[in-house]
């Protein structure tokens, strides 16, 4: 049977050098338990000054060898308790040994501080609500939303049992990526699932959950990239664009308003709907926009065109709150989430209003509001506007990579280059 190798100098005071701390484990008798125990404690002494911390266990002072600092031969789990008090010395002597040839100037009680912050067990499912929760708090309901969709998937392929981070292997993340794929799930949502989970690992491993000298990170073995795809164009040209400009419809009915949106978002940059359903009579300047995107915090400062101008100027006359366009309601959605959902909504009803408008104008285009911001970009290029000025935006990995390219310019550059849609 293994026994560890614990002599009784080495039990009773490691001590390295007259400068370097000492560190023991004591039978603390100056509190008693209920039932009439002591608490063992890791003793560590710096410059004459002792720090305590309790190893989670007592004994009974019979049970316990005063002389030698160890469990008495009669404790009836003598061997296990050795083996915990070897590791507890091992921990604090490392962490001395760290500071000493770091040459750090440390004391007992944050050598003692340190051996507290032992690595926090928690599982997976229970870190993702702790993280959801703390989204909401802080009101980034759409991080939390991401979050949570991440959780049900991957809470889906374990069937609901729980594992720890340490559990969590390349294999298990292939055969997560193996069932999302047979559930039908899209190679760019499992990415998005997987890159949150990685980012949930990510954040374990700050808050130490996770001993990362005894666990192996799964994410430098299971490369999400694999599943990256090039998002599919939706641009349309300028003559079906036209199409969608000319097409006349009834005021105030769903396709009439997802028509304004979605023509206002394309005479301005590719304003993002989240950002349209945010503007409020503030944001009009000296007959330009100027609004900060929610997303990326991001400055837009845009000059008006004339049929961007003449929505704005039917929304405002029958403006009912404080927010331009009838998305958002200030005495109505007022938290973070009551946001959230209704912008959500909203953007349901657009698409489907879109959906009506591209077969009208006959246009064999999945028409979101995602192909206004994507459109505006290329039939720019398409007429001549040079990509140092204007990259087309979505044949950019990430968004950021565009506005790369827009810093550079001042607005007059920008506003020119803008002026090509009416032409």
């Amino acid at each position: 049977m293994f026994k560890p190798c614990l002599n009784q100098k080495a039990h009773k005071t490691i001590q390295y050098n007259k400068f370097m701390a000492s560190v023991s484990i004591v039978l603390y008798k100056q509190k008693t338990l209920k039932n009439g125990d002591h608490p063992l404690m890791l003793r560590i002494i710096k410059d004459r000054k002792s720090s305590y911390r309790s190893i989670g266990h007592s004994c009974k002072p019979e049970w316990w060898d005063e002389e030698n600092n160890r469990p008495a031969k009669k404790h009836p789990h003598k061997l296990k308790l050795e083996i915990l008090i070897a590791q507890k010395l091992n921990e604090a002597r490392e962490l001395i040994l760290d500071s000493e040839i770091e040459q750090k100037d440390y004391s007992s009680d944050e050598i003692v501080t340190k051996t507290k912050s032992g690595v926090k067990k928690i599982t997976i499912f229970k870190f993702y609500d702790e993280v959801i929760e703390r989204f909401k708090k802080a009101n980034k309901i759409g991080n939390a939303a991401v979050y949570r969709d991440s959780r049900k998937a991957f809470f889906k392929f374990r069937n609901g049992k729980d594992l720890f981070f340490s559990e969590l292997t390349p294999a298990m993340l292939n055969k997560a990526e193996e069932y999302l794929f047979g559930q039908n799930v899209s190679a760019n949502s499992i990415s998005l699932y997987l890159r949150t989970l990685r980012s949930l690992y990510n954040k374990a491993i700050v808050e130490g959950c996770i001993d990362t000298k005894k666990t192996s990170y799964p994410f430098s073995v299971y490369k999400i990239s694999k599943l990256n795809t090039k998002t599919k164009k939706r641009a349309i040209t300028k003559d079906l664009m036209q199409k969608i400009i000319d097409l006349k419809l009834e005021k105030e009915t769903p396709e009439w308003h997802s028509k304004n949106y979605f023509l206002f978002s394309y005479y301005n940059m590719g304003i993002n709907i989240i950002d349209i359903a945010h503007l409020k009579n503030n944001n009009i300047e000296n007959g330009r926009l100027k609004y900060k995107r929610i997303k990326t915090g991001k400055e837009y400062n845009v000059k008006l065109l004339p049929p961007a101008i003449e929505i704005l100027d039917y929304y405002t006359q029958n403006q009912v709150s404080d927010y331009i366009f009838p998305i958002l309601n200030n005495t109505v959605h007022i938290t973070q989430a009551q946001i959230h959902t209704r912008i959500k909504k909203v953007i349901k009803q657009i698409n489907s209003g879109l959906k009506e408008i591209a077969k009208q104008c006959e246009i064999d285009v999945h028409l979101t509001t995602y192909v206004a911001r994507h459109s505006w970009a290329t039939i720019l290029k398409r007429s001549g506007i040079s990509t140092s000025v204007i990259s087309e935006a979505m044949k950019h990995d990430t968004e950021k990579t565009t506005q790369v390219y827009l810093d550079s310019f001042e607005n007059d550059i920008i506003d020119e280059a803008n002026q090509k849609l009416l032409e």
